[in-house]
Parts: C-alpha cells; structure tokens; sequence
C-alpha cells in the first residue's frame, strides 16, 4: 500500500474579520458595572445580616456606600464572580482605544503628543483595571486600606480614560455638541476636582489621618455624601451616554484574524 501524498488532508485557512466601534466595549462594560451594582444591593438587602451601622466603612465615613453592597457575603462572592463582565470588555476598550489613536495619528488625524500619551497610559490602565479584582481579595473588616487602594485606583484609571477619550474626539471632530471643545474640558475639570477630593477626603480617613470630622459633624459628613454621589453620576452615566452618542460619530474598526 502506498501512502497518501496529496493535499487533500492540508488544514483549511479560516479567516475571520469583524468591524465595530470601540465604544461598544465600553457600553457593555458599564452595563455589567451597573449589573453587579443591583445584583449586590440586592443580596445585600435579602441576605446580608451585618449590622450596617458597625460596617468598616460606616465607621469611618459616617455612612454606607455603594461598595458596601459588594462587601459582605454572599453579595461578595457573586459580585466577583460577575466581575468579568465589566473587566474583559473593558480590558478590550483600553486597547482598541489605543489601536484607534495610533491609527489616528498614522492618519495624521491626531497629533503626537496624544498618540504619545496614549502610549503611556495603556499599560497603566491595563494594571489599574486588572488590580480592581483586589477589592474582593481583602476584606475591608479585615483590612480596610488594601481594600480601599484599588478603588482609588479604580477612580484614576476612570480619569485617565476620560483624559484621552476627550483629546482624541477632540482632534478627530467627534466631540458631542458640535465638537464643543469647552463643554468638554469642563466636564473633564469638573470630574478632575471631584475625583481629587473624593480621594483625598476618603483617603485621609482610611490612613487615620481625616481632613473632615465624618463622624460628628453631620453638615461635613452629608459634604462628602453628595461629593461620592455626584462623582458617580460623573463616572457612569456621562461616560454611557457619550459612548453611546459616539457609536454613530466615531470611526468603525476592522478586527481580522487569519
């Protein structure tokens, strides 16, 4: 018997090309954010028995929030468990975000100190998104600091992206508005105060250092309270409803393997 030499049995080429927007992993990423946000309210408020008034966070801010819905078991468990859905869309965003300003700057559509920029940020955003997991490895009963210290980075990284996202809409003309650079930077110092306080204040209390009485002082505690929810108004559904107006403005990417 002879041995088949034809090329019959040669492996096919598969080819696979897909063209989307960026920004549809970031609206994904901040569906599933907004996701696990409910589902650990929820099993916070049916089967969490921890007094709220003894929480770590309490005890250090006079109130509870949000990231006391993620805390306490089995809100704690799901909640990581959901984490991917917000972390592998958004890992993907960080990256074809860049993709498209290195295109863009190729294209001589954007300058290079923005293609510069984005450089160096990429690899910082990537560690910051991948570090938030380190919520849910330290207990903040247990250690509240090293629990605390990914949410911080959690905020800068939000601010960095928004940083970039506005430079290079800007420079392609894709801004909302008539690409109306001044709402732009507006919201973009807007965020860059209330981030630096939001840090700075929670910040202080977690080291023992506070620069407000929380605690005692209800005018200075109920300061704070608005400061963390007006900051999350400012990260979450701004950044949404941007992303989904820039569906329709932004340039579609092709994604090819082969």
């Amino acid at each position: 018997m002879n041995a088949d030499t034809s090329n019959a049995s040669t492996t096919p080429n598969y080819s696979f090309k897909l063209t989307f927007n960026p920004e549809i992993l970031r609206i994904l990423s901040y569906i599933a954010l907004i996701l696990i946000l409910v589902v650990g309210n929820v099993l916070t408020d049916k089967f969490v028995t921890v007094d709220p008034h003894t929480t770590a966070i309490y005890k250090l801010f006079g109130f509870n929030h949000a990231c006391n819905a993620l805390d306490h078991e089995p809100s704690r468990t799901v909640s990581a468990m959901l984490l991917p859905l917000w972390e592998v869309p958004f890992i993907f965003y960080v990256i074809f975000n860049f993709l498209r300003i290195q295109d863009a700057y190729r294209e001589k559509k954007v300058p290079k100190y923005t293609y510069i920029l984005a450089a160096v940020l990429l690899p910082i955003e990537l560690l910051l998104t991948v570090w938030f997991r380190i919520v849910f490895v330290w207990n903040p009963e247990v250690n509240f600091l090293n629990h605390y210290i990914p949410y911080i980075g959690f905020q800068v990284l939000l601010f960095l992206v928004a940083f970039e996202n506005i430079l290079y809409f800007y420079a392609v003309k894709a801004l909302p508005f008539k690409n109306n650079a001044i709402i732009a930077v507006g919201y973009l110092a807007l965020l860059f105060v209330v981030t630096v306080l939001y840090v700075g204040i929670g910040l202080a209390s977690a080291l023992g250092h506070p620069v407000l009485d929380l605690i005692n002082n209800a005018g200075q505690r109920e300061f704070f309270k608005s400061l963390a929810s007006f900051y999350s108004v400012l990260v979450v559904p701004v950044p949404l409803i941007a992303s989904i107006i820039e569906l329709k403005r932004s340039p579609q990417h092709t994604l090819s393997f082969e």
